[in-house]
């Protein structure tokens, strides 16, 4: 029995009621019409299951947009986890984008202390560019929306933000917005190429290094231990002699995680739900634990890596990067993630900055 892992749950799958430009999940893949629900007996054995995999769990509902799923599933997981033995750690996590979060919705999670994290890419006018509903309409005020109503409530909400074309010309301003929100974590994910291998919304090196260096900046002249920002804190953690806090960062990171889609398909993580050659298995036919067993190989040839990310001098802070991002950007595992030279400015730009201090 390893001693933690994270168990992603998509009670939908990858459906989803918006229609993001530069979703990764886009294509055959994405059911935009019938919602397909996880039952019951599904839900079950995922979270039984799970205590036979890992001392600690995380259960982490992702998707598509897992609260399509409706109040009465999250009920049912909390019921069925009050009724295992799990022998650590238990914790209820969700991705999602906000829009269907209601009182009642708030009232559950908060009483049952499942943390939750939403998306938003700036601005109104910056956010709704890319972000929004299939009726075509932006999806910032439903969004800010969310967070005001989680918020009333005592709770902390952490944030993704896109980096993309629309955005980096403007990081003083994305930072301010965040900020405003109340949103009391961040991190910043770099724009990958999709599924359909399109880049348009892909910024340049030059101006992505810039907009993460504006905002360390202001990040760091801020001193606001109330608002960590991912990216910069693994960094100076790491030179603290910590370790990173993400998978993308951390060297076998995919290990720490198994992903189950409303079916009771397995993958190693959700970026690779529904692609041809990354399923694992099946719930219904095997346990998790065996799936999990046997996909040992899948794992190493997942976290594999290129003699150059072996040998750089960053590996230990940057982990070879996302491996999907790797596999989707040059078809292979070792090749060298797309962010490489954007990523080694940004890390020798803070150990720089922060050196005198540590």
């Amino acid at each position: 029995m390893i001693n933690k892992i994270t168990v992603m749950i998509l009670p939908v799958g990858l459906s989803c009621n918006m229609t993001c430009s530069y979703c990764y999940h886009t294509g055959k893949n994405l059911s935009r019409g019938k919602i397909h629900r996880m039952s019951d007996e599904i839900l079950g054995k995922i979270i039984f299951e799970s205590s036979q995999l890992a001392k600690n769990i995380d259960f982490l509902w992702h998707g598509g947009e897992p609260l399509l799923i409706g109040i009465n599933h999250f009920k049912k997981a909390v019921q069925i986890e009050k009724e295992t033995n799990f022998i650590g750690r238990v914790r209820n996590m969700i991705q999602t984008n906000g829009i269907l979060l209601t009182p009642a919705l708030c009232d559950f999670f908060a009483k049952e202390n499942f943390k939750i994290s939403t998306s938003i890419d700036g601005t109104k006018k910056i956010n709704d560019v890319n972000r929004r509903l299939a009726s075509g309409k932006g999806t910032y005020d439903k969004i800010k929306k969310a967070i005001n109503l989680w918020r009333t409530m005592g709770n902390n909400i952490g944030t993704v933000v896109l980096v993309t074309k629309t955005n980096v010309n403007h990081p003083i301003e994305v930072y301010k917005s965040i900020k405003s929100l109340g949103l009391t974590s961040c991190t910043f994910h770099f724009c990958s190429q999709n599924e359909e291998c399109s880049t348009d919304m892909i910024p340049g090196e030059k101006e992505t290094f810039e907009f993460f260096r504006s905002i360390f900046d202001r990040w760091f002249e801020d001193d606001d231990p109330n608002f960590p920002v991912r990216n910069f804190r693994n960094v100076i953690r790491i030179l603290c002699g910590g370790e990173p806090l993400d998978c993308a960062s951390t060297v076998d990171g995919c290990r720490r995680f198994i992903a189950v889609s409303e079916n009771g398909d397995v993958y190693p993580c959700h970026r690779f739900v529904g692609k041809e050659g990354f399923l694992m298995g099946n719930i219904h036919y095997r346990s998790l634990n065996e799936i999990y067993e046997n996909a040992v190989h899948e794992y190493d040839h997942i976290c594999s890596l290129g003699s150059s990310c072996k040998l750089c001098e960053w590996l230990e802070m940057c982990g070879g990067g996302c491996a999907y991002e790797r596999f989707i950007t040059s078809g292979t595992f070792n090749g060298v993630h797309p962010e490489c030279f954007i990523k080694k400015m940004i890390f020798k730009y803070v150990k720089k900055k922060v050196s005198p201090f540590i």
